[in-house]
């Protein structure tokens, strides 16, 4: 068997053995250097990226015992809208589920005319107002705004 030669083949050194040994240390090398490569990769963008919501004012409609018009803005830091993004529409005080909505193509999340479940005391969404939440997901951070409701 022959001496041990090494080599450097750009960032990495090649020992070889003899003609059998030589093509499996680059083939262990190669993978090794891409299962580094995409773990660095994965680490920078692990973050997701922050969002901005506002709520609008909305109206509570008694005899009708509805909500409308809760609606809310999700947008990127810079302005940009996030089309896509489910909104849960809860009353603030005790979170209590009013609606659910996705974000349009101008970051808007909508309930036009939701109907309130009977066992939700009126006072309280008056009281406390809405919250529009977003839960967050692999791309971007949770996010929530709050307004009132008020009868007209």
């Amino acid at each position: 068997m022959a001496a041990p030669t090494s080599q450097w083949k750009g960032s990495m050194k090649l020992v070889s053995f003899g003609p059998s040994f030589t093509a499996l240390a680059l083939a262990v090398t190669a993978t090794v250097g891409l299962a580094a490569g995409n773990a660095a990769a994965v680490d920078r963008h692990h973050h997701p990226e922050r969002l901005n919501a506002t709520a609008y004012y909305g109206t509570l409609d008694i005899v009708g015992r509805q909500t409308n018009n809760l609606k809310a803005k999700f947008t990127k830091v810079d302005g940009t809208a996030v089309a896509g993004l489910p909104v849960k529409f809860t009353v603030s005080w005790d979170r209590f589920f009013l609606c659910e909505a996705t974000t349009d193509t101008n970051g808007y999340a909508e309930c036009k005319n939701s109907p309130l479940p009977a066992p939700l005391p009126l006072t309280q969404l008056v009281l406390h107002g809405y919250d529009a939440t977003f839960d967050g997901n692999h791309q971007y951070a949770p996010a929530s705004a709050h307004n009132s409701v008020g009868v007209p």
